[in-house]
């Protein structure tokens, strides 16, 4: 194919591509007007905005009161989401032309940004996973990643979640594709919520140590200076503040890690001494892992990196279920490995939906209405890792063989 040939049906591809995302953007502002929504988007948005426009302090507490009352009509109580900018400053980077815009048409181009974030996700873990599948099964796992719990729960909330999850594994792309400058830049975006990376940034820093990735180590830190540099010139004292907000975040929030969620919940009792004993056996495990992969086991990148997804998706400090979109990697390695087996395709999809179909079950059956109509039980932010890791300890050897093959 010529290369004029070539760009031009790029041309046309990405056009058509905007011109659809912009046919839902206008469909979604209509909805918008009619029901507000993507809350956890709204209190960042109404943050940026103060300051992009009116070079408010977008940590200050008028401006959670403010933004308090336009969800609520009220202020809220201190048990109570206080709405404020618990993000790092240089979040409002992912979203700045938004902040010119009155909320419904920010919440409606921000939910098909996400969507379509979401499917780019979607496919990109199912080709790091190296599994092959056919054009009808990929329009079903498509579809499956935009309708899975979890993240049709992060486009209803608006969540940064997708574009984390998507940074994480644009950056494993880029470090086993040799796009290394471009893998690590991207790395760097990912930490407006460092609950997800806490350990999967360190891994992969380490991992490009060892192997002399220097240009994937030099992108993460061009990119972190770049980050913070832009912002402090902007806010010059916003750490202090983020850390002030953190604080205050823990404060209200009345749950804590998804491990002590989940053993609250179902060990009651026992929590007290169940919690540390299982973080330190998966940590070991963890740790063991990175040794190998790090060390004379190159061939095992993939299942360390697998393992630091579960494990930390299970005992990170403060998690929602909406995070669990980083999983997208060890589910597609598991749909690859159910389709080896005898009725690959329909095991395949029948993990797909079934799955999917469980989890907007119990979320639907366990709701906690002392919040209101729309909180889940806080045992469901451990739940699908914690069944993650029992499927992957119970089918070891065969997960473990799916995984096995050379970073390019």
């Amino acid at each position: 194919m010529k290369p004029e040939t070539r760009n031009l049906k790029l041309i046309i591809l990405v056009a058509l591509l905007l011109a659809v995302m912009a046919g839902e953007a206008v469909a979604l502002h209509r909805y918008a007007l009619i029901a507000p929504g993507t809350a956890d988007f709204f209190a960042r948005w109404y943050g940026g905005k103060e300051l992009v426009l009116h070079g408010r302090n977008p940590y200050n507490r008028e401006i959670d009161r403010e933004a308090q009352m336009a969800m609520f009509g009220r202020y809220t109580r201190p048990d109570e989401d206080q709405v404020n900018f618990a993000y790092p400053l240089y979040t409002v980077f992912l979203f700045y032309p938004l902040t010119f815009v009155p909320y419904p048409w920010a919440q409606a181009v921000w939910m098909t940004l996400l969507q379509f974030a979401l499917i780019a996700l979607t496919v990109l873990t199912l080709r790091l996973a190296h599994w092959k599948i056919s054009p009808p099964m990929l329009a079903a796992t498509v579809l499956w990643g935009v309708f899975f719990y979890p993240g049709a729960r992060a486009i209803m909330l608006g969540q940064f979640s997708i574009l984390v999850a998507l940074a994480v594994m644009l950056a494993v792309w880029g470090l086993v594709s040799r796009r290394e400058w471009l893998g690590g830049g991207v790395l760097a975006l990912a930490t407006i919520k460092p609950q997800m990376v806490f350990l999967v940034i360190p891994f992969l820093l380490l991992w490009a140590w060892r192997q002399k990735r220097w240009r994937f180590v030099g992108g993460f830190a061009i990119g972190m200076t770049t980050l913070l540099a832009g912002s402090l010139l902007w806010v010059p004292d916003w750490i202090f503040r983020f850390v002030e907000n953190i604080r205050a975040y823990s404060g209200y929030v009345g749950f804590g890690s998804p491990l002590e969620n989940m053993t609250a919940r179902f060990a009651p009792g026992f929590d007290q001494w169940l919690n540390p004993a299982i973080t330190v056996v998966l940590s070991a495990l963890m740790g063991w892992l990175w040794w190998r992969a790090l060390t004379r086991h190159r061939d095992e990148f993939w299942w360390a990196l697998v393992w630091t997804l579960l494990i930390g998706n299970l005992i990170a400090f403060r998690s929602a279920t909406a995070n669990h979109v980083m999983l997208y990697l060890p589910l597609m390695f598991l749909f690859k490995r159910l389709s080896t087996l005898k009725w690959g395709t329909g095991w395949t999809l029948a993990a797909q939906w079934g799955l999917t179909v469980a989890l907007w079950v119990i979320f639907l059956t366990t709701i906690d209405t002392t919040r209101g109509s729309n909180f889940e039980a806080v045992f469901m932010h451990g739940l699908l890792p914690a069944a993650l890791i029992g499927v992957y300890l119970l089918d070891w050897r065969g997960l473990r063989g799916t995984t096995i093959f050379q970073p390019d």
